[in-house]
């Protein structure tokens, strides 16, 4: 992807482990989504 693209709708666990889709988190305004590398490996 490249900056500007449009993500895929896929879904994810939140921080408090429930699923959550991002056409649903979309209806209610804009979404950034951020990745980071898991604790304790190469990132």
């Amino acid at each position: 992807m490249k900056v500007g693209d449009r993500a895929p709708d896929f879904e994810a666990p939140d921080q408090h482990g429930t699923t959550v889709a991002l056409r649903d988190l979309l209806e209610t305004g804009p979404v950034v989504v951020y990745f980071y590398a898991k604790a304790m490996t190469r990132g």
